[in-house]
């Protein structure tokens, strides 16, 4: 009786195993613009991606970080400098935000953040961590404000970029 059970919960073991490792096949990255669309409006309305909870907006955002955060580590980040606190937390907790809330595949939280006017992963991070600097020093967020001094910055290294040459090669 013992040897029947064991293999019989080899057996289902196996099974499940197979159609977890079909359904991964199934799940292959979009490889056309329309897909790559079809894929952003999918993930722009799940609350959830990859198990991680999407936040809808800032304030949503701001309670997220709350609960995700140890009172130790609120402390430390509250009484850092706020023009520093982006810089140093950037590829920390700044590539934890574009990750997990999906800033490059697109999210709710994503879409609100482009809807406000921020256009880069990278500035939607640094953008958050200011904000919930403020938010925890009981300041005001201005987030409007804010935005421009993002979008501003981004258009200058843009312009720069595109105006820089580096060697004239003369024949």
């Amino acid at each position: 009786m013992k040897r029947i059970f064991l293999f019989l919960l080899f057996i289902g073991l196996n099974t499940a195993v197979a159609i977890g490792q079909k359904a991964d096949e199934d799940k292959s990255p979009p490889s056309s613009k329309n897909d790559i669309e079809q894929e952003l409006k999918r993930n722009r309305r799940k609350t959830r991606i990859n198990g991680v909870y999407i936040p809808k907006d800032i304030n949503d955002a701001i309670v997220q970080l709350e609960k995700l955060s140890d009172g130790k580590s609120l402390d430390k980040f509250r009484n850092a400098q706020e023009d520093i606190v982006a810089q140093k937390l950037h590829f920390g907790l700044g590539r934890w935000m574009i990750v997990n809330w999906n800033f490059y595949g697109g999210s709710r939280f994503e879409k609100a953040m482009r809807d406000m006017g921020l256009g880069h992963p990278d500035d939607m991070a640094d953008f958050m961590i200011i904000i919930f600097h403020r938010h925890l020093n009981q300041k005001p967020l201005n987030s409007e404000e804010l935005v421009k001094e993002f979008k501003k910055k981004r258009l200058e290294e843009y312009k720069k970029k595109k105006r820089e040459v580096l060697k004239i090669i003369k024949k």
